[in-house]
């Protein structure tokens, strides 16, 4: 006889079980069914019905080898009619008459594997033939218990199968795992765990380690979550925190648990060190932050070279207030100096020198603006006002290349949400190499012209048109990549850096050829938008930054 199988039978099925018992005591009207398990070198009232008269108990033992009704059916696993054992030869010595069990139907019950798992009976304390009826309804409810034991046994391989898997997984230490309880203790960890932690296995066998105690303080709410979020669900979702490791230190972990149970009071969670991650994001955010830098001193250095170009001019343009402010005073003094002093006179010089230091307070103000390396600053800008400024401050290097300048710019425009030193330097370079452009031409009218209109849907188109020589086919696909440049003497970084920042301000950058001759660059820029907020303008100036 096979010894006892070791899958135990969970509780709902045992209460499943007896509730069976009972309704088969009723039915065929005998004092005692019983469901019997094997317990090597006992036999158990696993299962016995509640019915009045019945003399078997349940947890009840009697040793097998001793001629009872059930060790027969098990050995020889076969259904057994026994009517009246009293009158029978090779029942009449049977234990069970002692206690007024003359007859017996039972039917022998196994585990799906073939191991015996007991046998389903009904006694009687009086002679009994037990109808077909009752025969059909015990093999019946044999059926059923034995449809049981395969869900049971299909349930026990399952879980087995999951715990060998998790045990390789544990045994593996590729992760850190850990067996917990909710009260807070650690009742297994593996090797990974431990070492993350700087653990020695003696700690978690005394019992020091506590997950509870090794979490920080400001985690402790998000921890208080994930044990709401097992007790309803079973599971928590990975989520990060931090623990303490022995030393006080703190690492970064990932953590995702699962409950074993359906008391949902133990489980097993998963914990990924994110140390490495973490530090590999740090040292991404710094090479991005260097990579700001580069870019916003490359921008810097394409301003500062394209200020230099017009040095010449500038200084020109500065000298015409200074030396109108000059004249104005030799004029002042002359007057102050007549006989009698001419008042009106010298008031009127006096005001047209306020009025050329202003104007060359202007002019240098604009310089400073161009030249110096500040943060991108977004606010609400006149697209007509910055292109007038940059025309001012190019005025002297389009005359002393006898270039014709015109504006064209569209009246009642939107207000662009842009940082105006870096659309100034989008505008300043178009211009500028419009105006070399066409210094290289030997023949024809050298035109430049700088408009505004709306664009749709919502923003601000400035397009400047030129009638230098043009753009070559082959070059209009590679003009703003950087380092591409037509010129000898050029970095080829003007366009490349123009467009990253129309780019940045969420617009777009193109060139084309001009109807008659020339090219045509053009760009836009969105509107700003009623109410933009703070924070938006933070986000173009940190995109402005990047780019």
């Amino acid at each position: 006889m096979a010894m006892q199988h070791p899958v135990q039978v969970p509780s709902e099925i045992v209460e499943k079980w007896q509730e069976i018992v009972d309704l088969l005591a009723e039915i065929m009207k005998v004092p005692s069914a019983l469901i019997m398990r094997v317990e090597a070198p006992n036999i158990e009232v696993f299962v016995s019905s509640k019915s009045n008269g019945n003399p078997y108990h349940p947890h009840e033992l009697a040793c097998l080898n001793t001629g009872l009704y059930c060790e027969t059916v098990m050995s020889t696993r076969k259904p057994l009619l026994v009517a009246d054992a009293r009158h029978d030869e090779e029942w009449k010595s049977n234990p069970d008459i002692k206690l007024g069990m003359i007859s017996y139907l039972g039917f022998p019950i196994t585990w799906p594997d073939g191991e015996i798992f007991g046998t389903i009976c009904a006694l009687d304390n009086k002679r009994n033939e037990y109808s077909e009826l009752y025969r059909k309804l015990l093999r019946h409810s044999r059926d059923v218990l034995q449809a049981d034991l395969r869900s049971l046994l299909a349930s026990h391989r399952e879980l087995e199968d999951r715990e060998t898997k998790i045990r390789r997984l544990f045994e593996a230490n590729i992760i850190g795992i850990i067996i917990w309880s909710l009260d807070g203790r650690m009742l297994e960890a593996n090797d990974a765990f431990l070492r993350m932690l700087g653990y020695e296995r003696a700690d978690l066998v005394s019992g020091d380690v506590r997950w509870t105690d090794l979490t920080p303080a400001e985690w402790r709410d998000r921890d208080a979550l994930a044990v709401d979020e097992v007790k309803t669900t079973g599971t928590i979702q990975p989520f990060e925190k931090e623990y303490f490791r022995k030393d006080g230190s703190r690492v970064p972990v990932l953590v995702g648990a699962a409950a074993l149970d359906d008391r949902r009071e133990q489980g097993v969670a998963f914990v990924i060190d994110l140390s490495e991650r973490k530090r590999a994001e740090a040292e991404a955010r710094e090479v991005e932050r260097r990579y700001r830098e580069v870019q916003m001193e490359l921008v810097h250095a394409n301003r500062l070279a394209t200020m230099g170009q017009l040095t010449a001019s500038i200084a020109h343009e500065v000298n015409q207030p200074f030396t109108a402010a000059v004249i104005n005073a030799q004029t002042a003094l002359r007057w102050l100096r007549a006989q009698p002093p001419d008042l009106d006179e010298t008031r009127q010089a006096l005001d047209r020198i306020v009025k050329d230091g202003n104007r060359a307070g202007e002019v240098i103000g604009r310089i400073r603006g161009m030249i110096q390396k500040t943060p991108p600053r977004i606010e609400s800008l006149d697209v007509n006002q910055a292109i007038r400024e940059v025309i001012a401050l190019t005025r002297g290097e389009a005359m002393k290349s006898r270039v014709s300048v015109a504006a064209q710019l569209a009246e009642d425009l939107p207000l662009s949400h842009a940082d105006r030193i870096q659309l100034q330097q989008v505008i300043l370079n178009l211009i500028v190499n419009a105006v070399e452009a066409m210094t290289r031409t030997t023949d024809g009218p050298r035109d430049l012209l700088i408009s505004t209109e709306k664009a749709e849907p919502d923003g601000v188109l400035v397009t400047v048109r030129d009638t230098g020589p043009g753009l070559e086919p082959a070059s209009m696909e590679h003009i703003f990549d950087a380092f591409y440049t037509t010129k000898p003497e050029g970095m080829g970084m003007g366009l490349s850096i123009s467009r990253s920042i129309i780019e940045a301000h969420g617009g777009r950058l193109w060139a084309a050829a001009n109807v008659s001759r020339g090219a045509v660059f053009q760009f836009t820029v969105p509107a700003s938008r009623p109410g933009e907020s703070l924070e938006a303008g933070r986000a173009t100036a940190e995109s402005l930054s990047i780019h």
